[in-house]
């Protein structure tokens, strides 16, 4: 592209913290109607040069020139006034207004008339007729799902004539539907010159929403690459620095016994009429969209909720788990969809969250064995490689995909025979995921049963031996490894 279309240079920024370097020495170039993905592991820096380009912290060095101009010594404001907007992972809205007062804080004033509400509820109106989108104005934020609130941040920027939108994760919290939308939204933009750099860990939406790609690896800028001068292999081989044979590990395992068996199994109002049987050393995958039942089954199982008809057995014995504890105590473990919301206690420490749930393991007496909880959890520490700055670490403080990892070792622990991992690797670093993925299989050569449900479909149907597509409650198709693809997966799941 011509120079006079770069509308973001940053040249030679470098930040550190403490003497710690952050980022050395980074370049970027960005052009006008570009999308381009800023991916790495987590740690690499992408968060700090977000945060130099908002003007949220000064670099020690280097300079980012923003439509042929140098921002240093903008403050945040002034960045936003030429331009430059942010979508956050955590969104940025106001619960108690509404989806207009969103759109318009802080700029109730039109060519120095202050605005009125239903003057803000007919710009909003407009603004929103004009890209075709269905959501009132006049609702209360909090009353939203996440993927419309990520839209009013889209276009609170869009209304502020935003050239340029850094993304976080975008796509984390949207179910597929919601994706295929967001998709739109930002194609439309990018027709309308409007610039976007977005970070993400899904390889399938880097290649498919990008046009440049651009890794970053321990501060440093490793390269921009064209889609077509790298694979997702080799674009992770860049971002952990080493040669990975396969993203995916194979393992090829004999399927044992039947472990668990569901018949007709209903959990009204969540699925209904269930069946299938997971065996030692298979690895069984539910899909379907956000909402369609999966985690319910797997909750069912655990003893989270209670079914409302049909049968389980667990090695040929019925099996109705009154409370989480009685399924562990079966030999089941489980994993939650949302480590914060369902796992972690943020202010323990490794060894505590590890040991969660299995203190009467580590009873002696009225009182707790710590030296053999801490010899038990640092063992399992190691062997899961979970990477902590000094023993005692608060669980808060590590990554996410150390935090998960945690969690697994909780499960590990106590030793189970099935394992219910519900969105195992959501939101997670690059690295952690092949990490897990690789763990998944040496669990399932070690004979155990493995039932995974995920929202992501490249992991799904690579993992999985066979694959049951769940729909609105209902069991719609049951695929095996040969015969599962994306297209026949999606069209199940949207019946």
């Amino acid at each position: 592209m011509a120079e006079q279309d770069c509308l973001l240079k940053i040249k030679g920024i470098s930040l550190a913290f403490s003497g710690t370097p952050i980022l050395k020495s980074v370049d970027l170039s960005l052009y006008q109607g570009e999308i381009h993905a800023l991916v790495g592991e987590n740690g690499a820096g992408k968060s700090s040069l977000f945060k130099c380009i908002l003007g949220i912290i000064s670099p020690s060095q280097g300079e980012i020139i923003f439509l042929n101009e140098s921002l240093s010594g903008y403050s945040i404001r002034d960045i936003l006034r030429k331009g430059i907007a942010m979508i956050h992972q955590e969104l940025m809205l106001i619960p108690e207004l509404t989806v207009a007062e969103n759109i318009f804080l802080g700029r109730e004033t039109a060519q120095g008339k202050r605005m009125g509400l239903s003057e803000i509820n007919q710009a909003t109106t407009d603004l929103f007729r004009e890209y075709d989108l269905d959501i009132p104005v006049g609702a209360f934020v909090k009353d939203l799902s996440i993927a419309h609130q990520q839209i009013i941040e889209i276009m609170r920027s869009v209304s502020q004539k935003a050239r340029l939108i850094l993304m976080d994760e975008p796509t984390s919290s949207l179910t597929e539907k919601e994706v295929v939308f967001f998709r739109q939204l930002i194609f439309r933009l990018k027709s309308e010159g409007i610039s976007i750099v977005f970070t993400s860990h899904k390889m399938d939406e880097v290649f498919d929403f990008s046009d440049k790609i651009s890794v970053l690896r321990d501060g440093e800028m490793v390269g921009t690459f064209s889609k077509e001068e790298v694979d997702p292999m080799s674009l992770v081989q860049k971002m952990v620095g080493r040669e990975m044979k396969d993203f995916y590990p194979k393992a090829l395992s004999e399927v044992g016994q039947a472990i668990i068996s569901v018949n007709d199994l209903s959990c009204v109002p969540h699925f209904e009429h269930v069946n299938f049987t997971l065996h030692a050393g298979e690895v069984l995958g539910l899909s379907g969209l956000v909402g369609a039942g999966r985690s319910d089954i797997g909750q069912v199982l655990f003893g989270v909720k209670k079914k409302t008809s049909g049968t389980m057995y667990l090695k040929g014995q019925e099996y109705n788990p009154g409370n989480p504890s009685e399924a562990l105590r079966a030999g089941l473990g489980y994993l939650g969809e949302d480590r914060k919301e369902m796992g972690i206690i943020p202010e323990m420490n490794i060894t505590e969250n590890m040991s969660l749930g299995l203190l009467d393991a580590y009873r002696k007496f009225l009182f707790i064995d710590q030296e053999k909880e801490s010899l038990d959890a640092a063992e399992m520490q190691s062997r899961l490689s979970v990477h902590s700055a000094k023993e005692g670490q608060r669980i808060q403080n590590l990554s996410g995909g150390n935090q998960q990892k945690v969690l697994f070792g909780r499960i590990l622990l106590n030793n189970p025979e099935v394992l219910i991992l519900d969105e195992p690797t959501r939101g997670i670093d690059v690295m952690s995921k092949f990490e897990i993925y690789t763990l998944i299989l040496a669990l399932k050569k070690q004979g155990k049963a493995v039932l995974l449900i995920s929202s992501d479909l490249p992991e799904l149907l690579a993992m999985s031996d066979r694959v049951i597509v769940i729909s609105k409650g209902k069991q719609m198709a049951e695929l095996s490894r040969d015969n599962a693809s994306p297209e026949k997966v999606l069209e199940f799941s949207l019946h």
